[in-house]
């Protein structure tokens, strides 16, 4: 009996903080022609005292085909942001981007 070879997967890391910017950054993630056999996911760390990016990251998640996971890291430092996206991650490999 033959084994189907599963996807590897990539997770693309956004740190944000009150960033304008970041619809279009999605939205443009969403757009990219994706590599075959990669099963890929961003995951959004904000970085506000609030969850200032929350609302906009689950209408953008119901509006585009790449899943988005949101986490809230509320202590402006880019360091715990990324390790946020980190600790979220459970893809083969990890990519972080700027909004």
């Amino acid at each position: 009996m033959a084994v189907s070879a599963k996807n590897r997967s990539i997770d693309i890391g956004v740190c944000t903080f009150r960033r304008p910017e970041l619809a279009d950054t999605l939205r443009s993630l969403d757009a990219m022609e994706m590599p075959a056999g990669f099963d890929i996911r961003i995951i959004v760390a904000d970085n506000d005292d609030t969850p200032t990016a929350r609302d906009l990251v689950a209408a953008l998640s119901r509006e585009l085909t790449v899943p988005i996971h949101y986490r809230h890291a509320p202590a402006r430092n880019i360091s715990i942001a990324r390790n946020a996206c980190l600790d979220a991650s459970t893809a083969d490999f990890v990519a972080f981007i700027d909004d």
